[in-house]
């Protein structure tokens, strides 16, 4: 499905329709087929909306820069469209930046939070200075560059890097340049945290090269309601290398936050 939202097509789809909804979102140059498996196999009984971040997927890559606090507001505008005032949402690496801009711009939709193997830190100036070689590598090789760095690092089983490599060497190239860029320039979202008064989940993958389990840990900590969970023989994409036991840990969110409603 897609919807124009703030001038935009943005691409979604919806598993499941009766329950709590709740948003999987994507990280940086995937889309939102990562998620789907997961949710048709351990979520179903809920309301998943899985959309696909500008630039990603099916959704419209318009040129500049993507702040993470113009990817919130596509996704309260897809809330709108939806005609849900509330919902769970879930970020999985930079769709994590993603959720801590929405939970602070719009708190009072928020019913609960999940950060997946992501932070809460800005981009140190080394990280920036990467950010933008990999912008002019980009432009001038596509897409398949980023794909040849990244996918490497996401995990260590071989069938599911090879799945990483291809969704994103098809991205976009203006879709990772916005994204990239807007990572760079994200603001610390640290002093957010202690704020934040919802069931929040805090995932994190043993085997991630990518995030620290610490790191995690200490974001889990900082959350009035936080609770931490870190996935055995998992990398930086527990939602393909561990369905199960992410599964659960979400059921778990939903019901903490089902819960908290009564």
């Amino acid at each position: 499905m897609k919807a124009e939202i703030n001038g935009i097509q943005m691409g979604f789809e919806i598993i499941g329709g009766m329950g709590l909804p709740i948003v999987l979102i994507h990280g940086f140059g995937l889309n939102r087929s990562i998620w789907k498996a997961m949710a048709e196999n351990y979520l179903s009984e809920h309301t998943v909306i899985l959309p696909d971040l500008r630039g990603h997927g099916e959704s419209q890559a318009p040129t500049g820069a993507y702040s993470m606090d113009v990817l919130a507001d596509d996704l309260s505008a897809l809330l709108d469209f939806l005609n849900y005032e509330k919902a769970v949402i879930c970020g999985h690496s930079m769709g994590g930046y993603v959720t801590l801009a929405f939970a602070e711009k719009f708190p009072k939709r928020l019913s609960g939070l999940g950060l997946i193997t992501t932070h809460a830190a800005a981009d140190s100036e080394a990280k920036q200075k990467d950010r933008y070689q990999m912008v002019e590598a980009v432009r001038e090789n596509g897409a398949v560059v980023l794909a040849e760095s990244l996918a490497p690092k996401l995990t260590k089983d071989d069938s599911i890097r090879r799945q990483s490599h291809q969704i994103l060497a098809g991205t976009d190239p203006a879709g990772i340049i916005g994204a990239i860029m807007g990572m760079a320039e994200r603001p610390a979202r640290m002093d957010l945290l202690p704020e934040i008064e919802v069931p929040t989940l805090v995932v994190a993958g043993n085997e991630d090269q990518i995030i620290e389990v610490e790191i995690a840990r200490q974001m889990a900590d900082s959350l009035p309601q936080g609770r931490f969970l870190l996935i055995e023989d998992s990398g930086h994409m527990p939602m393909i290398e561990a369905p199960k036991a992410l599964g659960e840990g979400l059921s778990w969110l939903l019901s903490k936050v089902k819960a908290d409603k009564v």
